[in-house]
């Protein structure tokens, strides 16, 4: 919406001094352009004269500017000559905040940031400050995940993609970080598992879902779905393999030994497998990730008429209909000219061409309106389809990053504190916990994007999002946490409970077999939601006194 606006302000500025200045604006348009239409219906019969394009243009623009004196919701933007915006620094405190803090909704729940900091100085219930710090994450995480984008943009593309990978799942990064140096070694595997699980089934889902219900069908790039797909199988058989090695019969004290080894080394490898996974798509193959172009989307989402049946016939009945109709036209149009008065085959030619041009035009008119309508349409989706502008400069940016790093970390660092006092109260398991509640803190922010952009039929933009996330956990702060307790003292690895196992496994198998063609539907995205509620209430049916991970290998 905001390039939007600059846009219309760009144009206003345009007609403004070419009202004031009509002879220059009438010396460079004299014999290219028809005299500006003073009514809508002149308007549309512009059309014949500038085509469908320009008339399309030209009818968007009255629309916008039939209040030329409103003001801009956005002027704190300050727009620069070129038209782009110019970025806020740190002597322009007040920008950075309104541009930041005060650009989403989701930031109204900032308040609870000192609150939540407050909560344990002053001692408050355990299940108080789970829930005050479990919201107060949530605006953090979309602020960490816009500073970190700014960034990303000075930083180019190379060093921007590896920002991107670092603080990505930020809020994901620290919990395990914090609660690996408490020993909660359940915790940090479930919630990276629940974190995997949320981004494909629930986050996944809902942009398949909702995206479905106001397209008819979607299409990415089934190159980059194919491409993330074999990911997840990577990261599927680094967490079968000691699964499967545990149920050897061997010693405890061997297992537990090549368990941790198994565990190290495969960390090792994911990530170098993540750094390739970066430099592949960022640099070699970066052309099979690319977006499906916008005609190709707009194809797929437009709707089918209601009585549909013709569209239903086979193409050669559908072609046979169609000739036989044109015969019909024909045969009807013989006879009118065959039963034409004499005077008017001989003398008065005239009406007889008029009829049949006045008939070619009618023929001709859906035609012409349907093609203006669809430039309409692509005219409104190239303005949604704008490159991202630099709000913020470099200092600015590093900043807030740092700020809002350390404000979630606090946080964190209380809401793993209040976890046991959670689940005694609660009577709650540590599962499910970590599987379903902590996985909505890190993915909120990133789930209102994905699904927005997904209803505006940009699937590659949410399937990266949504999958991409997963990736990101799965081969690079998985493997980072363990090789960090490994660093510290703490038995982290990758193996999980059998049941955890066998629900990732189906998960990324479900995921994988939707994804494979590169098209997706409500349907689809209705499978994907039920999936992630059922094993939500697995979890929460899960007993509290069984080992979900290898907390038991110390």
């Amino acid at each position: 919406m905001r390039s939007i606006f600059n846009r219309f302000r760009r144009r206003e500025a345009t007609s403004t001094s070419l009202q004031s200045n009509p002879a220059a604006g009438a010396e460079g348009h004299a014999h290219d352009e028809p005299p500006a239409p003073d009514s809508l219906g002149e308007r549309k019969s512009s059309s014949k004269h500038w085509g469908p394009r320009a008339a399309a243009y030209a009818n968007q623009f009255a629309r916008r500017s039939t209040d030329v004196t409103r003001p801009s919701s956005d002027a704190h933007r300050s727009p620069t000559s070129n038209g782009k915006i110019k970025p806020a620094g740190l002597k322009q405190p007040l920008l950075v905040l309104r541009r930041s803090v005060f650009a989403s909704w989701i930031n109204l729940l900032l308040f609870l940031v000192p609150v939540g900091i407050a909560a344990h100085p002053a001692k408050f219930p355990d299940i108080a400050t789970f829930i005050i710090n479990f919201f107060a994450i949530i605006p953090l995480a979309k602020l960490l995940g816009y500073a970190t984008e700014q960034l990303a943009l000075h930083l180019g593309e190379a060093l921007g993609g590896l920002l991107n990978a670092t603080f990505g799942n930020a809020v994901e990064l620290l919990v395990g970080i914090l609660a690996l140096v408490k020993g909660e070694i359940d915790i940090v595997q479930t919630s990276l598992v629940g974190s995997i699980l949320s981004n494909l089934l629930l986050v996944g889902g809902c942009c398949f879902f909702f995206g479905g219900v106001k397209n008819n069908e979607q299409i990415f790039n089934a190159h980059a779905a194919q491409s993330y797909g074999s990911l997840l199988a990577m990261a599927i058989l680094s967490a079968l393999l000691p699964a499967a090695y545990n149920s050897l019969n061997a010693k405890d004290t061997e297992l537990k030994s090549g368990t941790l080894t198994l565990s190290h080394v495969t960390a090792i490898f994911l990530l170098i497998i993540y750094i390739a996974y970066l430099f592949f798509q960022l640099k070699t193959h970066a052309n099979l990730f690319s977006a499906v172009p916008l005609e190709e989307r707009r194809e797929a989402a437009r709707k089918p008429p209601k009585n549909s049946s013709r569209e239903a016939l086979p193409a050669a009945t559908h072609v046979d209909a169609v000739s036989s109709e044109e015969a019909a036209a024909e045969s009807a149009r013989d006879i009118t000219v065959a039963t034409t008065p004499a005077h008017s085959m001989t003398g008065d030619h005239t009406s007889t061409a008029e009829l049949v041009h006045n008939n070619a035009d009618e023929s001709t008119q859906p035609k012409e309106q349907a093609a203006e309508m669809a430039v309409v349409e692509e005219a409104e989706e190239e303005e949604e389809e704008e490159e991202e502008e630099i709000e913020l400069t470099i200092l600015a940016s590093i900043a807030l990053l740092a700020i809002v790093t350390g404000l979630t970390g606090v946080c964190a660092e209380f809401l793993v504190s209040s976890i046991d006092g959670l689940t005694t109260q609660w009577n709650l398991s540590t599962s499910f916990v970590g599987m379903i509640l902590l996985p909505i803190v890190g993915n909120a922010a990133e789930h209102v994007t994905a699904v927005t952009v997904a209803i505006r039929n940009k699937m590659d933009l949410a399937l990266g999002v949504a999958v991409g996330s997963s990736i990101q956990i799965a081969l690079f702060v998985l493997p980072f946490l363990c090789i960090l307790g490994w660093i510290i003292g703490q038995p982290m690895t990758i193996y999980f409970s059998p049941f955890t196992t066998v629900v990732l496994f189906v998960t990324v198998l479900l995921v994988n077999y939707i994804i494979g063609d590169g098209r997706t539907n409500w349907l689809e995205g209705l499978v994907l939601i039920i999936a992630y509620i059922i094993i939500g209430v697995a979890y929460f049916l899960y007993p509290k006194n069984v080992d979900t991970s290898s907390s038991s290998l110390n």
